[in-house]
């Protein structure tokens, strides 16, 4: 098994009681994985993220900056107890995976938490912060999101801002570059995420994706989008979600998206994120990291070489990060 890396997943990122009604209404959740279990079933190194925008936040019954690094903390403790090294560079990766333990990338999912400070941003990266999510269900600072929460439900009336990196987006993904922090576009909508392309001089990456060429879905990205994320040298993931009818519907499904991917930009531009223990749904056949092996295997059968297979599962994201280490200042 080639070293795997999920680029996205999440610990509990909500607080007792609505951490416990998240799980309990949608029939088709998944049960929650533990950082000991995703290694257990052969996961090697994960990108952990809390959520900073106010759909979770505001459970936590404090401010939104406290929430996330409350939030935060929990994941520290929690790689803690499974015996895992925080890491935040490629290298730290490897020697992780050669002393059999899980590597932690910390992240957030989500920057509606920082407003416009960019001093926040700082101190996310000096406390190991290598990833971040900038807009995610709802419309920010930073820019305007492709699928608002309300729309995850129905068709809820919402009052959007005009689409688009604004401004102070643009200078936001300016500074992760300088901070040596990842610009993860997922979540975005696509004036927002080619203004990210045009602002960032680091690669930027879609950690839990899809081609919208295969499945016409609001959160996968058009060809014209994963040009641009392989353009500037960036990953897209494969996403194991599915729920009423959006995202993927099976395995095999994943490893269409896969393949298009591929065929449109190169092998070399797809990797994992598989969205652990934040989605409501799964692909039929992926029941959780229990079943990465299983999309392994399936993308061999699917006509990817070992080297392409190693590359999406893990390597492809390694160096993109090691870019990211390299031009930051």
């Amino acid at each position: 098994m080639p070293l795997v890396v999920d680029t996205h997943t999440h610990t509990e990122f909500l607080p007792g009681l609505a951490a416990t009604i998240y799980r309990a209404v949608p029939r088709s959740q998944p049960a929650h994985i533990s950082l000991a279990e995703a290694h257990n079933a052969g996961v090697h190194a994960v990108v952990a993220k809390a959520v900073g925008d106010p759909l979770v936040t505001r459970w936590h019954l404090r401010a939104p900056w406290p929430a996330v690094l409350n939030q935060l903390d929990a994941i520290r403790r929690e790689a803690d107890e499974a015996g895992a090294r925080l890491v935040t560079t490629a290298a730290a990766v490897r020697e992780a995976h050669q002393e059999g333990r899980l590597a932690v990338i910390l992240g957030l999912e989500g920057a509606d938490a920082l407003g416009t400070d960019l001093d926040k941003l700082r101190q996310l990266a000096a406390a190991g912060v290598r990833v971040i999510v900038p807009v995610h269900l709802g419309d920010n600072d930073i820019g305007t999101t492709c699928l608002p929460w309300q729309r995850y439900l129905g068709p809820i009336p919402v009052r959007r801002r005009q689409p688009g990196l604004s401004r102070f987006g643009a200078t936001f993904v300016a500074a992760m570059n300088d901070c040596g922090v990842l610009v993860d576009g997922s979540h975005a909508d696509e004036t927002t995420l080619l203004g990210m392309f045009e602002h960032s001089r680091a690669p930027v990456i879609c950690s839990h994706a899809g081609a919208r060429s295969v499945s016409a879905f609001e959160r996968y990205l058009s060809d014209e989008a994963i040009h641009a994320v392989a353009a500037s040298g960036g990953v897209v993931g494969l996403w194991p979600y599915y729920m009423r009818g959006k995202g993927t519907r099976t395995v095999d499904d994943v490893v269409a998206h896969a393949r298009h991917i591929a065929d449109l930009v190169g092998p070399e531009h797809v990797c994992l994120g598989t969205d652990m223990n934040g989605v409501p749904g799964l692909a039929e056949g992926y029941r959780d990291e229990r079943d990465v092996p299983v999309l392994a295997a399936r993308l061999a059968a699917g006509g990817f070489t070992d080297a392409e297979v190693e590359g999406i599962m893990g390597e492809n994201f390694l160096r993109v990060l090691l870019t990211v280490e390299s031009l930051s200042r």
